[in-house]
């Protein structure tokens, strides 16, 4: 039995000295093979595409969070009036730009006619 032990001691010191051997040795450019290569790729495009998804989620959280917040803004009845009259005027200055345009292509079939 002591002679087994003494066996399993020298052997472990002698694997502790060879991996020490081979950690001191520069690295040398072992070729990479063609699935270590793969796997490499797949794990930085799963790592790219999870930055993506945690970004899109985001967004889309704040989104939602805008969305609730315009909602909540719209129910005050100061606010709600505004943005009414906000987009009535814009709508009238649209009205009157298309008026206008008109207004110029008629005045120039007039002088343009014969």
């Amino acid at each position: 039995m002591k002679g087994f032990i003494k066996a399993i001691c020298i052997s472990v010191l002698m694997l502790g000295t060879q991996s020490e051997i081979q950690a001191q040795e520069p690295n040398k450019q072992e070729k990479v093979g063609f699935f270590k290569r793969a796997f490499n790729d797949m794990k930085e495009s799963t790592r790219r595409q999870h930055e993506i998804d945690k970004a899109n989620f985001k967004a889309h959280k704040l989104e939602a969070k805008a969305n609730y917040q315009e909602q909540k803004a719209k129910n005050n009845r100061a606010t709600r009036k505004a943005i009414e009259q906000r987009e009535y005027e814009e709508q009238l200055q649209e009205a009157k730009a298309r008026q206008e345009a008109a207004q110029k292509r008629i005045d120039e079939a007039k002088s343009n006619r014969y």
